[in-house]
């Protein structure tokens, strides 16, 4: 992988900012910017081609997450994703739902919405920055509906073995919902060999796309036996006013019309991250943030991320004793990174390089030392 011309083709804005926040948002990326000023020329020619080509960019996503296509659907966004499979989902009274304290609200709020079906939403405490399969044992049992738990965690950056916690969720009967968007684009994703039933992605961080895109992924045989609460022109086959035909795949999770300038621009997106290859991305994402990591244990900060190898992605979270002014340092040397309730999250992806992870690590030092 050629980092300087990734960095001088596809990122110039890291010519003058050290970018380190794709877990908040992507860089601007020249790809996508210029896929979308394609569609507003079409657009001026009153010829939008939307429709084709966001059903080629959830044709792409479903390559690269390991589905099919008729597996794969557009939603607006993760949250919307995530709502639409448990409200598919038609808990009845006394069933629960396993989530743990970790979770963005994007993976709290549609499963605490089920409270008023009568449904129990159970919250398993996180150990080490990250869900333990032991802790989640002891809260599954036969009444549970689903597991929802995040591919990798926002705050602390825990990668979880997503095919322990399935055949968990399958041996009591119930789902695996994952949300993925701190992970897809960042990290090789099979849902197909870990066993996930339902994947929900938005575009705007790790995909390097656009926010208002994303995509869900649902298991091909849990299709037929679901059905949106809401349904629009885009999830049906055929209109029949009395009884109108939902499509006999993902599709039928799809409500009206997307954003067509958000799905043209992720489009671009995933084709790069395709074209370079999830395989070497995920190679440079770990090497980089494994010598944030180490940079960071020497210097003696508290590091929130997990300590397990296995576990690490491109999220590095950590604190000091004045965890605010050591942002404040940071920002004011160029730094652009997040702070969060878990302390400063530094996110690491293809395009950052060793230099700048050095950097990081030496005006820290000044501090620390």
């Amino acid at each position: 992988m050629n980092v300087e011309k990734i960095r001088e083709e596809y990122f110039p804005v890291t010519k003058t900012t050290t970018f380190l926040d794709i877990a908040n948002h992507s860089p601007p990326c020249v790809p996508v910017q210029e896929a979308i000023r394609g569609y507003l020329l079409d657009w001026d020619r009153l010829d939008r081609r939307g429709d084709a080509r966001t059903e080629e960019a959830v044709a792409l996503w479903a390559k690269l997450v390991g589905a099919t296509a008729d597996e794969a659907c557009s939603q607006p966004n993760t949250s919307a994703g995530l709502a639409t499979v448990a409200e598919a989902l038609r808990f009845k009274e006394g069933e629960n739902v396993v989530v743990n304290d970790l979770e963005n609200p994007a993976n709290l709020y549609p499963w605490i919405a089920q409270r008023g079906r009568g449904v129990e939403v159970r919250i398993v405490r996180g150990r080490g920055g990250a869900v333990r399969l032991d802790d989640l044992e002891k809260a599954v049992d036969d009444k549970t509906r689903a597991i929802s738990v995040s591919h990798v965690e926002w705050l602390t950056g825990a990668r979880h073995d997503l095919r322990v916690f399935a055949e968990l969720a399958h041996e009591h009967g119930a789902h695996l919902v994952v949300d993925g968007i701190q992970a897809a684009g960042a990290l090789k994703v099979d849902v197909k060999r870990d066993g996930v039933d339902f994947y929900a992605n938005g575009a705007y961080k790790w995909l390097i796309g656009c926010s208002g895109a994303g995509f869900l992924y649902v298991k091909e045989e849990l299709i037929p036996d679901l059905a949106p609460v809401q349904f629009g022109y885009r999830s049906v086959e055929e209109h029949d006013i009395e009884r109108p035909r939902l499509k006999d795949n993902a599709k039928r999770f799809e409500l009206g019309e997307p954003s067509y300038l958000s799905t043209v621009g992720t489009k671009a997106a995933i084709e790069l991250l395709l074209g370079l290859g999830t395989p070497a991305i995920e190679a440079r994402v770990l090497k980089l943030s494994q010598r944030l990591y180490d940079g960071l244990e020497h210097l003696g900060a508290r590091i929130v991320s997990p300590r397990e190898r296995e576990m690490r992605s491109g999220v590095v979270s950590f604190s000091t004793k004045d965890t605010e002014a050591t942002f404040k340092l940071l920002k004011e040397a160029g730094f652009y990174l997040s702070l969060r309730p878990a302390g400063i999250r530094v996110a690491v992806d293809f395009y950052n390089t060793e230099e700048e992870v050095d950097r990081l690590l030496s005006t820290l030092a000044g501090r620390l030392g």
